[in-house]
C-alpha cells in the first residue's frame, strides 16, 4: 500500500525572495490559492498535478530534486522560467520540452544517468548559464552548445565531452568562461580538455548570488 504523502502546504518552508521548499509531499489543485504569486519553488519528490505550475503566472525559478519521471511534463508550459534545476530525477530521460523555456538564462542539469541526448538548445536565446553533470549517459553536448548566447559552461564530475564538443565551445562566439569540477574524473581525461579550449574558469557562486550581480546580459566574446 502506498504511503499518502504530506499536503504542501503542511512541509512548505519559506525561502527568501516569494520561494517555498516543498519535501516529499503533493500538491492539489486548491494549493493554487496560497501558491499563486510564488516566484521561486524547490520541489524535492512532489506529485505536481499536469498543468499547475504552468498557471503560477509569477513563477521564474524552479529547482526539481530526487523522486523519479521519465520526462519534465510538469513543467509544460512554465514558459516564463529564468531559472530551471534538475537534480537526480529517477528514470529521467526525456529532457524534450527544455526548449520550450525560451526565457531561461539558468540551466542546471545534475545526475540524470539516463539521459543519452539533449534536445536543441537553438530557441534559448536568452540562456546565458549552463551547469552539467553526472551526466554519464549523455553522448554529446553538441545540442546544449547550440545555445546561440551562452557565455559560461561548467561541467561537473563524469560528463562525456568529445573533440568534436571541444571545438564547438572553442568556436562558440560568445561563451567566454568554461570550468570542469572534475572529481573522480582522471587528470588525462579533464585537464587536456580545459587546457585546449584557454577560457578564464567560471567563478564560483550560488545562483542567486549570479543573478543579483549587475549587468549579466549577453555579451560576445569578441569584444
Amino acid at each position: 500500500m502506498t504511503k499518502k504523502r504530506d499536503s504542501a502546504r503542511s512541509v512548505a518552508k519559506t525561502r527568501s525572495n516569494n520561494g517555498f521548499w516543498l519535501d516529499h509531499a503533493e500538491i492539489v489543485d486548491a494549493d493554487y490559492e496560497w501558491l499563486a504569486s510564488v516566484e521561486r519553488l524547490i520541489l524535492w519528490n512532489v506529485v505536481v498535478p499536469p498543468g499547475f505550475l504552468a498557471r503560477l503566472k509569477q513563477l521564474w525559478w524552479l529547482d526539481i530534486r530526487g523522486g523519479s519521471a521519465p520526462d519534465l511534463q510538469i513543467a509544460r508550459g512554465a514558459t516564463r522560467l529564468r531559472y530551471l534545476a534538475v537534480n537526480q530525477v529517477r528514470g529521467l530521460r526525456d529532457l524534450s520540452i527544455i526548449p520550450e523555456m525560451v526565457s531561461l538564462r539558468y540551466i542546471d542539469l545534475y545526475g540524470l544517468p539516463h539521459v543519452t541526448h539533449l534536445p536543441s538548445f537553438l530557441p534559448l536565446s536568452r540562456l546565458e548559464y549552463a551547469s552539467v553533470g553526472q551526466m554519464r549517459g549523455l553522448l554529446s553536448l553538441r545540442q546544449l552548445l547550440e545555445a546561440p548566447n551562452l557565455q559560461h559552461l561548467k561541467l561537473n564530475r563524469k560528463i562525456n565531452v568529445t573533440s568534436e564538443d571541444v571545438d564547438r565551445i572553442i568556436k562558440h562566439p560568445t561563451i567566454r568562461q568554461f570550468s570542469w569540477y572534475a572529481e573522480d574524473v582522471p587528470d588525462k581525461v579533464w585537464v587536456p580538455v580545459v587546457e585546449k579550449i584557454g577560457l578564464p574558469p567560471v567563478p564560483t557562486a550560488f545562483p542567486e548570488d549570479w543573478f543579483s550581480i549587475p549587468g549579466t546580459s549577453v555579451v560576445s566574446r569578441s569584444e
